[in-house]
C-alpha cells in the first residue's frame, strides 16, 4: 500500500513538474536582431504594439589596432514619427547581463545612429562576441 502511495506521489509530482515547465518556457520572451545574434528589447509606447517592429543593428568597422571588427554604434530603424525628438537609452550588454557600452540621445523619424560608449574608460569599442542583447527605451 505505501509503495502505491509513493508511486502516485511521484507521478502527480512528475505532472506537476512538467507543467509548470510548460508555463515557464511559454512566458519566456525571445527578440532577436539580425546581426551579431544578440537579442533585443526596445521599449517604446510611442510606436504601438502589433505595428512595424524598431529594428535594431549594430554598426561595425575593421579596427587595424586590433586587427579585429568592433562594434561602434547602434543603429535604430522603422522608428515613428510619434517617437520623434523623444530620448533614447541604450545598453548593450554581455552574457552575463554587465553593460558592456551605453549611448543616449533623440530619436528620430525613420533611421538613426547611435554611439556607443564603452564601460570600460580604455575602450573605444565593443567586442562583437562579448555581444549578448541590448536593451533600448524611448520615453518622452
Amino acid at each position: 500500500m505505501a509503495l502505491s502511495r509513493r508511486k502516485s506521489a511521484a507521478v502527480a509530482l512528475a505532472v506537476v513538474g512538467v507543467a509548470g515547465l510548460s508555463l515557464a518556457s511559454a512566458a519566456q520572451l525571445n527578440v532577436t536582431t539580425g546581426s551579431l545574434g544578440a537579442a533585443s528589447e526596445v521599449v517604446a509606447s510611442c510606436q504601438p504594439d502589433g505595428g512595424t517592429a524598431i529594428a535594431v543593428t549594430f554598426g561595425s568597422a575593421y579596427d587595424a589596432a586590433t586587427k579585429a571588427y568592433r562594434t561602434g554604434s547602434v543603429v535604430l530603424s522603422d522608428v515613428l514619427a510619434a517617437c520623434a525628438n523623444q530620448g533614447v537609452d541604450i545598453t548593450v550588454f554581455d552574457v552575463n547581463g554587465t553593460a558592456l557600452a551605453t549611448a543616449t540621445g533623440t530619436a528620430a523619424e525613420g533611421t538613426k545612429s547611435f554611439t556607443l560608449v564603452p564601460v570600460d574608460p580604455a575602450a573605444t569599442t565593443v567586442d562583437p562576441a562579448a555581444v549578448e542583447g541590448v536593451a533600448v527605451v524611448i520615453a518622452g
